[in-house]
């Protein structure tokens, strides 16, 4: 049986071995493709060169700044500091960003946590066969006035391992601009027959082809939910803060109407009625957010409407009335990469193109729109004159254009649900109706409503969804032309009769689902089915399946098991594999297990030359249990009883690490313990103090990269780890000169004592009452003791807790979570092994205390084949190897003549 320690090191190596191969040894990627399981190369993600100089103008309408880190330096935002996981130094960064760090810095994809975010790229890359953004490198930096965000973008775009950083303003809903478009008739002219609408009237008659089975997540400020003719919207706000303004509210009812309004008879009746609908507002939150979590929410073959535009770089980002210069959202990096994430899960993703009336083809943008160079797949929407118009299909003067600009809609006259212009309720804003809705605004639902029906009617005509660049061929393919100065490209409007005529059958085999997430704990098997559908109705399929192939080299049992591993599939019909997650032959840990299953499939009788990749993920918990922790608090709690090391023992001085201060980062040793202590399974006589508040018996630099950072348990970069107060700590000798770290050995050697005398708080170095200590004690318990802890709030953020190999753990406090844990002053808490506890040998018969009869006992053992003590070990009473003669001497001498009490051993309860 291998020791966990073992297990845990080529748990390491192979995972470290098998993400390398699928691209996915870390979140961050190197600049080159990587191969993926199917042996392809993954196609490099185009990274947006910087522009030398940044201008914005003075009349911007600021709110935050963006900054994305280079993917290969894997920068992580850490308890006010910056740390790169791969070791790559920061310091100029955070030379620049010091203003910010702590109260104006976050994470720009805050919402969901940073694995989920490593997860979610790991397999989408694997599907997508390209790199993605690692967007967990983003953040998010909230600004005062234009001039600072002008000075701080171009600050870091100086510095060589920033790869973009960019101001985005913030963000307008992509609305009629002034003056108002006049009332062109009163009908629903989009939804009828081409050449004037898109023929909803026509594809609604069809199964699906309504929208039932899309859902659809609009993004933008606010909506009218309870309004009477749009009963889907009720409870549909998914996140954000909606945007209490009536343009705002106003807008999102337009949108929504011209897709989702009921067709009741009453009112206006969407494009897609049969569709689901859900919104995320802005407020509170950036584009790029409000994308991931929708993405979040959604499946694949459903839709996001982005229906936002904003100031771009023609004015120097100037909010303007007249809306010139206004672009659509994929401008901004990081909107552009969580589209990318929709694209590579299924998402459609639908944006306004935005009325600033610019030419994306225009050498102010660089490739930005060039899809050889930067391809999100988004479906982006121009604005047309109405059927009604003279201009009809004509490019609306206000819309942006350019080769990138995929779809019209009706930029103007679209009669929908909101403001009230033409139907009021007597001011019931749950009747507004108008006839005059525009922009890019109104264009987009238009289109989106399309694709909806496309899509729907393919789900229930074939079962799989169709991809976004298939809806885009399709529609575009199909659409009635532009007219007017086609050089102005904003592409043909839909077509839903002739498109929904070209569809064809889709590839026979499909699964579902299309990846496997799930959780088994350790020791425990879990099932997933993954069904494989033929589509044909005349041929049949044959298919073999690879399990985890390049994992399995590495561990001697394979973890991700499918049966039937081959088998055929006839037609019309479908074959359920039984996807086994064996965590009896894993050991749980902080890292997902992480594997792929390679179906590859082809006609009956011939060869197997198509390939399904199915990313698996197994997350085995860690539930630790050999220790726990009591607090002097507590009833049954440990006795407050502080051990000064200042007084009784020796202060220590530090090493540097990575060239920074000592006192600030710096880690000590290694220094003796006297004994040896037992921690979990190992044994150490020695151990290492860092000065930010932990010490650990195997690791020589605790600095994490010569910054302080605020670690999780379990997850601490250590092999061991033991923290009675983690935090951003500083020895400040100029204000207390005998501020340090100091280490006392009781003259028993049965006791190690460690504590940290006035130590400073790095943000607030006036503060300098914090004092505290670990006490390790010959039993294998530890002790950490609070004499004080400051006044500028450290135990609300510090770590405490202990942790090996990165699994094996316990949290007794971390940063507010299990509140109730919160230590203060002249307070104890206990970590005490719960597994075995240090006891004297001597007693072998079972009977209370070390007497004569214990001696009888071990003289019929050694002579007289009697039963041996139990447990053995309390036989070894001289601790000098196995039970025999010796012993017996060494029980007489003490029994009768005064001679040293029986050693003592580890009784594993």
């Amino acid at each position: 049986m291998k020791s966990k320690r073992f297990f845990c090191f080529n748990t390491f190596i192979f995972a470290a071995l098998f993400l390398s191969l699928f691209c996915f040894a870390s979140p961050a990627l190197a600049e080159r493709a990587k191969p993926s399981p199917s042996g392809n190369e993954l196609a490099p993600r185009a990274v947006v060169p910087k522009p030398p100089v940044t201008r914005i103008n003075p009349d911007a309408e600021v709110s935050h700044m963006v900054v994305k880190f280079k993917d290969d330096s894997e920068v992580r935002y850490r308890g006010g500091s910056l740390v790169s996981m791969r070791g790559t130094s920061v310091h100029e960064a955070e030379v620049v960003l010091s203003p910010y760090l702590n109260t104006r810095f976050r994470r720009l994809f805050q919402s969901l946590p940073e694995a989920r975010l490593d997860r979610d790229r790991q397999a989408l890359q694997l599907k997508a066969e390209r790199q993605l953004a690692d967007l967990n490198s983003y953040y998010r930096i909230e600004v005062s006035s234009p001039a600072e965000a002008e000075q701080i973008v171009n600050d870091l775009n100086a510095l060589n391992m920033i790869e973009i950083a960019y101001f985005e303003p913030m963000p307008e809903p992509a609305d009629d601009i002034p003056p108002p478009t006049p009332d062109y008739q009163p009908n629903q002219d989009y939804r009828e027959a081409a050449p004037d609408g898109v023929d909803a009237d026509y594809a609604n008659t069809l199964p699906g082809g309504d929208g039932s089975g899309v859902m659809i997540i609009d993004i933008e400020g606010n909506w009218q939910t309870t309004h009477e003719d749009l009963d889907k919207a009720v409870g549909g706000i998914i996140a954000g803060d909606p945007i209490d303004n009536p343009s705002w509210r106003n807008h999102g009812t337009a949108v929504i109407g011209e897709m989702i309004a009921g067709d009741n008879g009453y009112g206006v009746t969407g494009i897609c009625p049969g569709a689901d609908i859900g919104m995320i507002s802005i407020g509170g939150w950036s584009t790029a957010e409000a994308l991931y979590a929708a993405i979040d929410t959604l499946q694949q073959g459903d839709m996001i409407l982005i229906e936002l535009h904003a100031p771009g770089p023609r004015y120097d980002f100037q909010s303007r009335p007249d809306q010139l210069g206004y672009v659509c959202m994929e401008y901004w990096q990081a909107n552009y990469d969580a589209i990318q994430y929709a694209w590579a899960k299924g998402i459609v993703v639908i944006e306004a193109g935005g009325n600033g009336a610019e030419d994306f083809d225009d050498p102010i943008y660089g490739p930005l729109f060039d899809t050889t160079y930067r391809n999100s797949h988004a479906i982006i929407v121009g604005a047309g004159y109405p059927a009604a118009s003279s201009n009809d299909l004509q490019k609306h003067g206000f819309s942006n254009y350019g080769a990138r600009v995929n779809l019209q809609g009706y930029g103007s006259g679209v009669y929908t649900t909101g403001y009230g212009g033409l139907f009021d309720g007597d001011g019931d804003e749950n009747q507004y109706y108008t006839a005059t809705f525009g922009g890019t605004s109104s264009a987009s639902p238009i289109v989106t409503g399309a694709a909806a029906c496309l899509q729907g009617y393919y789900l229930a005509t074939y079962g799989p969804p169709l991809t976004s660049d298939r809806i885009r061929d399709v529609l575009v393919a199909t659409g009635t032309l532009q007219k007017g100065d086609t050089s102005q490209h904003i592409g043909p409007r839909p077509d839903l009769q002739a498109a929904i005529a070209i569809l064809t059958t889709p590839p026979s085999l499909y699964v579902r689902p299309i990846l496997i997430d799930t959780t088994v704990s350790e020791g425990d098997l879990g099932v997933v089915e993954l069904w494989i559908i033929n589509l044909s109705a005349t041929s049949a399929f044959d298919f073999s399946i690879v399990d985890n192939d390049s994992l399995a080299k590495f561990v001697e049992e394979n973890w991700l098991v499918a049966s039937p591993q081959n088998g055929s599939v006839l037609p019309s019909d479908s074959v359920k594999v039984d996807v086994t997650l064996d965590a009896t032959v894993i050991e749980d840990r902080v890292e997902t297990y992480a594997g792929v299953l390679e179906i590859s499939w082809g006609p009956s009788g011939g060869s197997l030359d198509s390939l399904i990749l199915v990313p698996a993920f197994l997350e085995v918990p860690c539930n630790d249990a050999t220790y726990k922790a009591t607090s002097s608090d507590e009833p049954e709690g440990p006795t407050y009883n502080w051990i000064s090391a200042k007084d009784m023992g020796s202060k220590i001085s530090y090493n540097a690490f990575s060239g920074y201060n000592p006192l600030d980062d710096g880690t000590a040793g290694p220094f003796g313990i006297g004994f040896d202590f037992w921690y979990y399974d190992t044994s150490y006589t020695k151990l290492h103090i860092g000065v930010n508040g932990a010490i650990s018996f195997s690791d020589d630099d605790l600095s994490v990269g010569g910054y302080f950072s605020s670690l999780d348990l379990p997850g601490a970069p250590f092999a061991t780890f033991v923290a009675p107060f983690w935090n951003d700590l500083v020895f400040d000798t100029a204000v207390v000169p005998q501020s340090g770290a100091y280490l006392y050995r009781s003259q028993q050697l049965d006791t190690c004592v460690i504590e940290w005398y006035h130590v400073s708080n790095f943000n607030d170095p006036n503060d300098t009452m914090t004092n505290f200590e670990v006490v390790l004690t010959i039993d294998g318990n530890i002790l950490f003791q609070y004499k004080d802890v400051g006044a500028s709030g450290l135990e609300q953020t510090a770590l405490i807790g202990i942790s090996e190999e990165g699994c094996r753990a316990l949290s007794h406090f971390d940063d507010g979570d299990i509140p109730e844990n919160e230590v203060s002053g002249a307070e104890a808490v206990l970590i005490e092994n719960t597994t075995r506890v240090w006891t004297q040998s001597g007693d072998m018969d079972g009977w209370p205390g070390t007497n004569v009869a214990d001696l009888a006992y071990l003289v019929e053992y050694l002579f007289f084949e009697g039963p041996a003590p139990d447990p053995l070990e309390s036989g070894n009473v001289d601790c000098l190897g196995e039970t025999n003669v010796g012993d017996l001497t060494y029980l007489v001498e003490y029994l009768f003549f005064g001679g040293p009490a029986p050693c003592y051993f580890w009784l594993y309860l």
